[in-house]
């Protein structure tokens, strides 16, 4: 592939196109808001927040009705959110452990990333689910800090990506300076931190209950049917190549002849589906050989009719193959007397070359294939020879078949049901299912004890309240700060802040050794409790109001804080306990990786 096919190919792909309206969309939203700069944050092409105080009222509403119940119920959340925490790392270290030892597709953890693994139709899927699931979360944080009497400075929408956007939500800013100092109890703290990964899990907790009662749900207007994909042709082992087409609903079953009493209609939610009739599970008996007739909706043309089957027989040979050319058949795998085998003991190997089936050349363009040689009725040998010898396999009857890729299928009851058309309950139970399946990956994620992750604050509260503090001490601190004109107040990186020994006002390059100073005197500038917590945290500048600081300038303050004796203990365990999570993190994700390449799916 040429360069210029690369680029075209990269210009052409729907993500590109996408990311690049949303850019330009960005930028106008930017250009509107050139006059509220603190509306808005924009790291091109990595990230774009839009900022707003609008629905704070809402917030601050919702959060002040019931106060009892907000605090019980946001305090249940944090024993929920912590017992999520203790099960993700048990599920990733377990899970880690596994793809190590006998891994599984069923283990692969791939995050799904849009462009990489989630193509433009399934992202169609994702939009709402998403969307739901990250607005309750920040929701959720805001009702509860509003709750607990913590300010919320604002609310807003962010996109992230390289390029392409690969992830979207919302989020919700509370006053987080005040929210760590000694003005709100730890409780609160931890209130806040696991209110959205509380509303995440019920969230996933009522997707969960919805499936289980989805065909209860939608079964006043539809049933659950079954439809043709596809028709296997004989050389596929196919016995009904003709008599069925593609896309055809199959309504109901009976015997060639009967009269349309006999039919028994398809009806999954009440046991009545194709295996089950099949299967003889129903008060229709079938056996090999016998002549069905299937009452048939055509749903491309609103069409009814009826069509005429044989039931095949359903071989089982205890083995898996793959054709590597059009005249040669592999064994792939050779199941043991422990998996219910029927051939293990045929002297057959996995990787053994068959090129003939019953003394005929395999030749898949002419036809002549194994799938061919399994129509036969009444089989209970065959042969399979390679090049210098031949295996006399036991044949298995199983059961019966039809030859078809089934699919599933919401067949109307009414005409408010039609007018909705199948793809109505088709398209809620998907929004459904992944409403569930990133609802609950998000609860497990977020309680990791990682940094950003809600589970991480929960851990160091733990480890504040398990070896509580110790103020003992001082120590000497020196902060930078930005000037700002609208900014007299300083907020200083530590809490309990004694006293100040000196202000500067830096001068010049940051980067040169003899840059120049100009130091405060002390009646220039005063230490406050600006959090209102009974301590020290800010120092708040006198300076005349047209003082010649130019914006930006930057602004050296060295000052003494009481420091907490037990905080080098609770970093070092929170710090291992953050590696150890990355550890088998990442092993989950690269093991994954290299065990199943493009598996996608996630937890």
């Amino acid at each position: 592939m040429s360069l210029f096919d690369i680029i075209l190919d990269f210009i052409l792909n729907p993500w590109f196109i996408l990311s690049l309206l949303f850019w330009i969309f960005v930028l106008l939203l930017v250009r509107l808001l050139r006059n509220k700069k603190d509306a808005y944050y924009l790291f091109f092409p990595l990230l774009a927040m839009f900022k707003t105080r609008r629905l704070n009222k809402f917030i601050m509403k919702i959060s002040r009705k019931a106060p009892k119940f907000w605090k019980v119920f946001w305090t249940i959340g944090i024993f929920v959110s912590f017992a999520f925490t203790i099960y993700a790392l048990y599920y990733l270290f377990t899970n880690f452990i596994n793809l190590i030892i006998r891994p599984s597709p069923e283990q692969a953890i791939v995050p799904l990333i849009p462009g990489v693994n989630i193509d433009f139709p399934l992202l169609f899927y994702l939009i709402l689910p998403l969307l739901f699931i990250l607005t309750t979360h920040e929701f959720a944080h805001g009702i509860s800090a509003g709750a607990e009497g913590v300010e919320v400075k604002s609310t807003g929408v962010l996109a992230a990506g390289l390029f392409f956007v690969i992830g979207f939500g919302a989020f919700v800013e509370v006053d987080e300076r005040a929210l760590n100092s000694q003005k709100f109890h730890r409780n609160t703290r931890l209130r806040i931190a696991a209110a959205g990964t509380y509303v995440n899990g019920i969230t996933a907790g009522i997707a969960f209950l919805l499936l289980l009662s989805f065909p209860l749900l939608i079964s006043p207007f539809y049933r659950q049917v079954t439809q043709v994909y596809s028709v296997l042709p004989e050389i596929e082992g196919g016995i009904n190549e003709g008599n069925l087409g593609n896309g055809d609903v199959i309504l109901a079953i009976k015997k060639k002849g009967t009269g349309d009493d006999e039919y028994v209609s398809l009806d999954s939610n009440a046991g009545r589906d194709l295996t089950n009739i099949l299967n003889n599970r129903t008060s229709l008996q079938c056996s090999i050989g016998d002549n069905l007739t299937f009452r048939i909706y055509n749903p491309s043309i609103d069409n009814y009719s009826e069509k005429n089957v044989t039931l095949g027989p359903r071989y089982y040979l205890g083995i898996l193959y793959e054709y590597i050319s059009d005249t040669q058949l592999q064994i792939t795998r050779i199941y043991s007397a422990s998996e219910s085998g029927n051939n293990y003991n045929k002297n057959l190997t996995v990787g053994l070359n068959i090129t003939k089936i019953n003394g005929v050349p395999i030749n898949r363009i002419s036809g002549e294939t194994l799938g061919k040689a399994l129509t036969e009725f009444n089989l209970n040998t065959i042969n399979f020879s390679t090049d210098s010898e031949t295996y006399i396999l036991d044949v298995n009857t199983i059961g019966v078949k039809i030859g078809i890729y089934p699919n599933s299928y919401f067949m109307h009851k009414n005409d408010v049901a039609k007018f909705f058309t199948s793809f109505w309950p088709e398209f809620w139970l998907r929004e459904i299912a992944w409403l569930f399946i990133i609802a609950f990956s998000i609860t497990l994620f977020n309680m990791l004890p990682l940094p950003v992750f809600d589970g991480d604050r929960i851990v160091k509260e733990l480890l504040n309240w398990g070896f509580g503090e110790d103020y003992k001490t001082t120590r000497k601190k020196t902060d930078k700060v930005s000037f700002k004109k609208d900014e007299m107040d300083l907020n200083l990186s530590e809490y309990r802040v004694e006293k100040v020994d000196s202000v500067k006002i830096l001068i010049g390059n940051q980067n040169i050794r003899d840059q120049s100073e100009i130091i405060l005197p002390e009646d220039k500038y005063t230490l406050i409790d600006k959090i209102g917590d009974g301590f020290k945290d800010t120092l708040s500048l006198n300076l005349p109001e047209q003082t010649k600081l130019e914006e930006g300038s930057l602004i050296e303050i060295s000052y003494e804080y009481w420091y907490d004796e037990k905080s080098k203990i609770k970093k070092r365990i929170l710090n291992s306990l953050r590696y150890f999570t990355l550890f088998i993190l990442a092993g989950n994700f690269i093991l994954s990786f290299i065990k199943f390449g493009g598996v996608i799916f996630w937890i």
